[in-house]
């Protein structure tokens, strides 16, 4: 059994502030570079578990009383929602990320959905491979973020 087995990715709740605010300061100056840029992440995940709003789904990847990483979804209405996932800095490497966004996935295709969008910093190879390796296509810029974009879509 590998350690991502042992992992438990269920919904954020309010009572999780203090993991995800844990997690949060436990982030690396990249990390942080990437996917917090002033605390911009952190505020939204704190925001969504105390007000949920029916338009975004998070989760947590929960491993020993601490939040391993976790993912989310927004825009669902929409019919490519976008994707957010980050991993803790010490479990990097051993697939989770994988696994938070293969949850992703298939709650995307249960509802429907056409598939998923993301963007990530030019930088973030690490991220980059991932998606990739998850069959996400690089397809350009992202005009406002001057990120990478990437689509997911599901195969026929």
């Amino acid at each position: 059994m590998s350690l991502v087995d042992d992992v438990l990715i269920r919904p954020m709740v309010a009572e999780d502030e203090e993991l995800i605010n844990e997690f949060f300061d436990a982030m690396g100056g990249e990390a942080r570079a990437f996917f917090n840029r002033f605390g911009g992440n952190q505020k939204n995940t704190l925001h969504f578990v105390k007000n949920p709003e029916e338009n975004r789904r998070y989760w947590m990847a929960e491993l020993d009383g601490k939040m391993a990483g976790y993912v989310f979804l927004w825009d669902l209405h929409t019919s490519i929602p976008w994707l957010g996932i980050a991993v803790r800095e010490d479990l990097k490497g051993k697939r989770l990320g994988r696994r938070l966004i293969a949850h992703a996935q298939s709650y995307v295709r249960d509802m429907g959905k056409g598939g998923i969008q993301l963007t990530t910093h030019l930088a973030n190879i690490r991220g980059q491979v991932l998606y990739e390796t998850m069959g996400f296509q690089r397809v350009g810029i992202h005009g406002a973020s001057g990120e990478f974009y990437y689509l997911w879509r599901f195969e026929d």
